[in-house]
């Protein structure tokens, strides 16, 4: 019995650190030593969803290391195992095989476009989109569309108070420990432009998270997102952060900050899901077809 209960308390602390063990090989760029890492979880505990939330993850370090055709592979044997799990269980009822199929999707669309199959990266796209309800699927693949379509298109969920003005979009969320990272930058940003001629605006959402709290209502996430904000971004000053859902599905925010320029005319003229230093805003903040006078 003691024998059985420490093998089930080894495969159980496995199971819990299999993907950030997988992430952290791969944030190194070792993607050999995360696939036999992934590879050894996976002979242990075949078709599960922890399986293939690590596999999803060897699947995107493949891609953007640059090797498409190795990361199909890998989203194709996502694909099988999640097939099978779907069959008995909701995507939203299971974390693993949530961060699996979106980023099985995601990988595997931005692997085509790499190959230079970038239309039909899109049609894949858009005919997964409504199959999926869970916020955390549909901004990744939100996301993934904006990345290969929205640059040089209308903004959506232009609020129309920022129409006739560049807009700079800072999505956040209260959890997100880069978003703080980029506090900084836009801090040079807004002290150099005159709010006039570049309007910045922090939309954010609800994500169900108060630290401490299992089931948060509404309301008490709303106090622990000001809450966030006045410790954290408070270089920003007065800098607008209105929770607003229909902008963060739109703009396809997930586990990074969102960065996106608009100008006057409401076009986007930069999507990234990504940091930037306060130079890198400068750069395309300069290029804006209008120009932008500093203070």
């Amino acid at each position: 019995m003691r024998l059985f209960t420490g093998l089930f308390l080894l495969a159980t602390a496995a199971s819990a650190a299999v993907v950030a063990d997988v992430r952290g090989k791969l944030s190194a760029g070792d993607l050999t030593s995360a696939d036999a890492t992934a590879a050894d979880f996976c002979a242990a505990q075949p078709g599960t969803s922890e399986c293939a939330a690590a596999l999803s993850w060897l699947a995107r370090g493949a891609q953007m290391l640059g090797q498409p055709v190795v990361a199909l592979d890998y989203v194709a044997r996502v694909r099988a195992i999640t097939a099978q799990i779907l069959t008995r269980t909701k995507v939203e009822d299971d974390a693993f095989l949530l961060t699996a199929v979106g980023a099985s999707i995601e990988t595997r669309a931005r692997a085509m476009a790499d190959r230079g199959q970038r239309d039909r990266a899109i049609k894949l796209l858009k005919e997964e989109l409504p199959n999926w309800k869970p916020y955390g699927i549909r901004a990744r693949i939100q996301k993934t569309l904006n990345v290969l379509t929205l640059e040089g298109q209308p903004a959506p969920a232009l609020d129309p108070a920022w129409q006739g003005k560049p807009v700079l979009l800072f999505l956040w969320a209260h959890w997100c420990g880069d978003c703080k990272a980029q506090v900084a930058a836009l801090a040079q940003i807004r002290a150099k432009y005159n709010p006039e001629r570049l309007t910045i605006v922090a939309p954010t959402r609800r994500y169900g998270t108060v630290p401490g709290v299992e089931k948060p209502t509404e309301a008490q996430e709303d106090v622990q997102i000001a809450k966030v904000w006045q410790e954290s971004y408070a270089a920003l000053g007065d800098t607008p952060h209105p929770i607003d859902d229909a902008a963060m599905e739109a703009y396809g925010v997930t586990s990074t900050p969102t960065i996106v320029l608009i100008d006057r005319q409401g076009i986007v003229r930069l999507y990234r899901p990504s940091r930037f230093s306060a130079a890198e805003l400068e750069k395309y903040i300069s290029a804006l077809p209008s120009g932008l006078r500093t203070r």
